[in-house]
């Protein structure tokens, strides 16, 4: 990723010319005083080059500022002590002048630049600690890998004038090196300079120092000037990639050693996130085994209640020995049917659950009538529990275009929880705002505010009503689902003074259809 110069890379270039920009400022200053030479007396002309002094020694630092008071020094002498144009001296005071000036002006020119030197360090160490700040707050938001290739290159560029700035980093899959940047490229093979630094720092070579730095001539492609460092991003633990830095000119130490420290920051980075995705895979794996305990636990009690019941029916009705009224046999024969479709149920929820975790079971939209679906769903359930049930359904409602079967599973699940937590009487009934709106009442003991959030998990069963024993859990969690693989959402409201209200709202089209 290339990155435009940035103005404290600007500034360092300036100040590797410090020398250029004595010479320069000793001239433009003696073409300025020549003009006036008579205007002062010649031993004053050496105050005004102190000036000039003090200007190289507070912006480029020792070395130049003694250039300039050696310069000024012959400038002073050459134009404005007599004979002029040359290097003699006339009057012995002259003489004094210039010896006092010249050992004034390297004093100030070394203290001057020192300071500005010490100022030029602490202001560098300043902005690579801020720098490095930046990048670690950038860090704890980033979750992609482009991101954090985007922020560190910026830094770069910023800090260290970097002209590209590349991360290269294994593959999930194939483990091979891949550059960040160019990620969604079928087939991008490293350099070979960068594959043996991989292959080294893979191998262990890096040991736990500090990591390997090669500094070398850019591509053919690149300007001959250009140095390249490659850093091998070492952790703790492993090796997590290449950072590859290209510079228009060579590294100082402290440049090469801000560089070495934003790898390392950067490394813990991608350790820290590799090991969040074991932590979050180990973690997921902990749930799903937790989630097959539950429904082993679900399928031993849901299938044999009923076939155990169906087995202990059948058996008295095979008894040849007792003699039964036409009645009895019928009666039982309806137990035996009653709990067949609670096994079919069972059997349906646990279909439901596996298909919708593996989104294998998508809509697919008709359309219907809302008396139609509810009248479908009431029709499948036993005698006993369709007495129970009233409509609320006016008439001339429209059309609804999603899937009938899921839809009709989702209330099912719904109306048949209201029948199972209450004693009395379950209304079903419907309306039209934006959207369609379906809902269910019972006059149960209603459900605590606390657990309006989790009666939609799987498997949990809330600490009231009479179904406790029967209840599998899985209803209102497939029918949350449904409701949102058909664009609908699913709540829970309280009635006064008891009983609860299970609101379905369904859009009237999907939007993807």
């Amino acid at each position: 990723m290339d990155m435009p110069a940035a103005p404290n890379a600007i500034r360092d270039r300036i100040r590797r010319h410090g020398y250029l920009t004595a010479v320069g400022s000793v001239v433009l200053a003696t073409s300025v005083f020549a003009p006036f030479r008579e205007s002062l007396g010649r031993e004053q002309w050496g105050w005004l080059y102190l000036l000039v002094l003090g200007f190289v020694a507070g912006t480029a630092g020792v070395g130049p500022a003694v250039l300039s008071a050696v310069l000024s020094f012959f400038a002073w002498n050459f134009f404005f002590i007599p004979p002029f144009h040359t290097l003699l001296v006339a009057e012995r005071g002259d003489v004094v002048h210039l010896g006092v000036y010249l050992v004034v002006s390297v004093a100030v020119g070394l203290q001057t630049g020192r300071l500005r030197d010490r100022e030029a360090v602490a202001q560098r160490e300043e902005r690579h600690a801020a720098a490095l700040n930046r990048l670690s707050t950038s860090l704890v938001s980033e979750t992609s890998t482009e991101g954090l290739a985007s922020a560190a290159a910026e830094e770069l560029t910023l800090v260290v004038g970097a002209s590209s700035v590349e991360l290269w980093i294994p593959d999930e899959s194939t483990l091979a090196l891949v550059p960040v940047t160019r990620h969604e490229q079928e087939t991008v093979s490293p350099p070979d300079d960068i594959a043996s630094m991989w292959a080294l720092a893979a191998g262990g070579v890096t040991g736990h120092g500090r990591p390997p730095v090669r500094i070398e001539r850019q591509a053919a492609d690149a300007t001959p000037s250009s140095h390249r460092l490659l850093l091998p991003l070492v952790s703790a633990a492993s090796v997590e990639g290449l950072l590859e830095v290209t510079l228009d000119a060579p590294p100082d130490d402290a440049s090469a050693s801000f560089v070495t420290a934003l790898a390392h920051l950067l490394a813990a980075f991608l350790q820290s996130r590799r090991l969040n995705a074991v932590a979050m895979q180990a973690a997921a794996e902990r749930e799903a085994e937790r989630l097959r305990s539950a429904v082993v636990s679900s399928v031993s009690h849901e299938l044999k209640t009923p076939l155990a019941s169906i087995t202990a029916a059948v058996t008295d009705l095979l008894e040849t020995d007792v003699h039964r009224e036409p009645d009895d046999v019928r009666r039982k024969l309806g137990d035996v049917e009653e709990d067949l479709h609670r096994l079919d149920d069972a059997i349906a929820d646990l279909l439901d659950v596996s298909r919708l975790e593996a989104q294998a079971w998508q809509p697919r939209p008709t359309e219907f009538e809302v008396g139609e679906l509810v009248g479908a769903v009431v029709t499948r359930l036993p005698r006993a529990s369709r007495e129970r049930v009233t409509y609320a359904v006016p008439e001339g409602l429209p059309m609804l275009h999603l899937d009938f079967v899921q839809l009709s599973r989702a209330l099912h699940h719904v109306i048949g929880n209201a029948l199972e937590y209450s004693d009395g009487i379950v209304t079903v009934g419907a309306a039209v705002e934006r959207d369609m709106l379906l809902w269910v009442d019972d006059s149960g003991p209603g459900i605590p505010e606390s657990e309006k959030d989790l009666v939609f998990d799987k498997f949990y069963r809330g600490t009231s009503g009479r179904a406790l024993g029967s209840s599998t859990g899985l209803g209102l969690s497939i029918a949350r689902e449904i409701i949102w693989a058909n664009g609908g959402e699913i709540a829970i409201e309280g009635r006064l003074p008891h009983g609860t209200r299970i609101l379905l709202r369904l859009p009237r089209e999907r939007e993807d259809a």
